[in-house]
């Protein structure tokens, strides 16, 4: 008797099993879209790799795995985002969407980007990968923005150049402010931060021709700093009252 009992017990579950109703990765597909728009990301997450896992169809790969990276990206967790859009580039270079990836990976960096007094590489890195999306995928409906935010990440390297350069002439180490400000001129011309950095140079090489012992060497400080203000009245009129007396000592001495 018992041995009958579980054989009927065996076969009802067996006949359940049969009656489970396949897979359907549109419906789930669906169901994460769903989620995406409500921002409920890892329950969005959870449906597309249930897609990942259990779908035959192949012709899915590529769009769940942008989906995963849109989650990540949408819970601000851009290092895991990043990893997922660079996976996708690596298998589907050529897919129709891979500009978009590009684009992610760029703004997973350029969302990082700190004050101007923080470690300028995560804007270098944005930087740099909104330059690899302009070059790789030319006219693509990216390229507005890309160009927009490129502008930004030099504009805050350019602050960034500037801070230092200032704390370098604040603290009398004028070499080195002339460093970093010639620096900031010669990679980020026409930057927010290109007038100052010229007014700053300037005096920092007045600074450097007092302390020159040589004359020689005075008058060749000398000339760099006119040079410098009057590179800097060229492109910005309205400092020409501001810096007019410097020059004008400079040419008397």
């Amino acid at each position: 008797m018992k041995k009958i009992l579980v054989i009927l017990i065996l076969a009802l579950v067996a006949g359940c099993a049969a009656k489970e109703e396949p897979f359907d990765p549109v419906a789930k597909f669906k169901e994460g879209e769903g989620y995406m728009r409500k921002e409920s990301f890892e329950k969005a997450r959870k449906a597309y790799q249930e897609i990942q896992e259990k779908a035959t169809d192949r012709s899915y790969d590529a769009d769940i795995m942008l989906r995963i990276a849109d989650t990540y990206f949408g819970e601000e967790k851009y290092d895991e985002a990043l990893v997922e859009y660079q996976s996708f580039l690596n298998f589907h270079p050529v897919n129709r969407d891979a500009p978009y990836a590009q684009y992610q990976i760029a703004m997973c960096s350029y969302n990082e980007i700190d004050t101007i007094d923080r470690d300028p590489e995560v804007t270098r890195t944005a930087l740099k990968e909104f330059q690899k999306l302009l070059q790789k995928y030319p006219k693509s409906s990216y390229e507005e923005a890309a160009n927009k935010y490129s502008s930004v990440c030099k504009d805050k390297l350019s602050e960034y150049e500037f801070y230092v350069g200032r704390f370098y002439h604040k603290k009398g180490s004028y070499g080195a402010a002339v460093g970093r400000f010639e620096k900031l001129l010669r990679d980020f011309p026409g930057s927010t931060a290109e007038k100052d950095a010229l007014y700053y140079a300037g005096l920092s090489y007045v600074e450097l021709s007092a302390r020159e012992k040589g004359k020689e060497e005075q008058a060749g400080r000398k000339t760099q700093a006119f040079k410098t203000f009057e590179t800097l009245v060229n492109k910005y009129p309205s400092m020409r009252g501001e810096v007019a007396p410097i020059m004008s000592r400079l040419q008397s001495k």
